[in-house]
């Protein structure tokens, strides 16, 4: 079976202990070692550069200069030394070597006179590789984080919504907000900084209720949803629907609780007038019957019409929390379309939600397609009128248009926007956000 090779460059001026290296190295079981060799400084760095060796041994006295030097010389535009040295030293010049591990020499060897330092020579090599290669995929995978973070910050800070990370070895503790926190007047650093501040602007009738719910995620590991009211800067209350659950490490340990707060104060002003209305009704009814005994018909028929009404209400009511659910939702698995237009309208890009959404691929969509594309006549129009007022005010929320999918089925949207402009303040692209609120449409057309 082949041996794995290893290419080495030896930088050394005396013959007699290149031939002792090579000798070494020829006697290793497990690897070929390819040798290169250089008698001077100039002469192993034109081969370092040339031949880029997995390995360099450099010996420290050289005819043109010496190996802190050599290494100097070595690093690249970025400062860093881009292939693993060994130093090789007398045993005179411990701290030389010493100092040339400071300077980025990988490890040494002392030059004993019995030359008993050969046979460490291949295993010190093939560690000081393994070293390199685990710093190489550390260097990576931290890369890929960065990476990754930067994706997860841009899709959490677009939706209209607070999502939230805490730690679980202090309650209380927030380890990130997004920005969406300026809704309540405040900024992502004073929570951040703060233990207990989300606890501290929960409304008093709703803090043990709500801080039981946190504990319980910690102590069971189950999903987090609750209803709250937050207390804004100037002290007015907004309710939000918290949903949180643990994320973990890949060997199952809890790391932390991740969260998002949608605003759902409309939705519970529409369900509080639902139950105002309902009892002003119910007053109405029972002082009506005792006085008007005849008209008893007439008002169990009205009756019956309101409470209709009401139930097509409570239905509405019931399709807002779907939506605020849609959002909670979305924090975990994206279930909003997401897609930017350029100046034209031709789709940039888009997520695979509005792909599933409209029954395409992405090759079909993007850069050939635009939106009016795939949108009825009517909702064609309105979105080509509006499109060109958004791109000088930057902005449209709430649009509602009808799009026409590949299976010949139609799809209610609502689509949000922000225009993106250049310094000189030309329209670049769109960043757009699509909710599909067919389910939302139903009962107005039912009534």
């Amino acid at each position: 079976m082949t041996k794995p090779l290893i290419r080495v460059l030896i930088v050394e001026d005396d013959l007699v202990d290149r031939m002792a290296c090579r000798r070494a190295l020829a006697q290793d079981p497990d690897y070929e070692f390819v040798l290169y060799e250089a008698e001077t400084g100039r002469e192993g760095l034109q081969l370092a550069h040339v031949q880029k060796p997995d390995c360099v041994l450099l010996d420290y006295h050289l005819p043109d200069m010496n190996g802190l030097e050599f290494l100097a010389e070595l690093r690249n535009d970025l400062g860093e030394i881009p292939v693993p040295v060994m130093m090789l030293t007398g045993a005179d010049n411990a701290s030389v070597a010493v100092e040339a591990m400071k300077r980025g020499a990988q490890d040494y060897l002392v030059k004993d006179v019995n030359r008993q330092y050969l046979e460490l020579l291949p295993a010190v090599i093939q560690r000081v590789l393994r070293e390199r290669r685990a710093l190489t995929e550390k260097k990576q995978m931290e890369s890929r984080l960065v990476q990754a973070e930067a994706k997860y910050r841009f899709l959490v800070e677009q939706i209209p919504a607070i999502t939230y990370t805490a730690a679980l070895d202090i309650p209380g503790k927030l380890l990130y907000v997004s920005p969406q926190l300026s809704a309540l007047g405040y900024s992502p650093e004073e929570w951040t900084a703060q233990v207990g501040a989300l606890r501290s602007h929960i409304h008093p009738d709703d803090q043990k209720r709500a801080v039981d719910a946190f504990d319980r995620v910690r102590a069971t590991g189950k999903p987090l949803r609750c209803e709250y009211r937050l207390l804004n800067r100037a002290g007015e209350v907004r309710w939000f629907l918290d949903e949180a659950s643990l994320v973990h490490d890949e060997s199952g340990e809890p790391l932390f609780l991740q969260g998002v707060l949608v605003d759902i104060t409309e939705d519970k002003e529409v369900e509080e007038e639902l139950h105002l209305h309902r009892r002003r009704l119910e007053e109405l009814v029972a002082n009506r019957t005792t006085q008007f005994e005849k008209q008893t018909a007439i008002l169990e028929s009205a009756n019956a019409n309101l409470a209709s009404k009401l139930g097509a209400c409570t239905q509405a009511g019931s399709a807002l929390k779907k939506y605020a659910d849609q959002l909670a939702d979305l924090y975990h698995n994206a279930p909003c379309g997401y897609h930017s237009l350029d100046p034209d309208g031709v789709f940039i890009q888009i997520n695979d939600t509005g792909l599933n959404w409209l029954g395409r691929t992405r090759e079909e969509v993007v850069g050939k397609m635009r939106f009016t594309d795939l949108l009825t006549p009517a909702s064609g129009k309105i979105f080509l009128e509006s499109y060109l007022r958004f791109k000088e005010c930057g902005w449209v929320r709430d649009l509602q248009l009808e799009i026409a999918r590949e299976d010949g089925t139609s799809l209610s949207v609502l689509l949000n926007a922000t225009a993106i402009k250049d310094t000189a303040g030309r329209f670049v692209m769109s960043r757009s956000m699509m909710f599909d609120i067919t389910d939302r449409e139903r009962p107005k057309q039912a009534l």
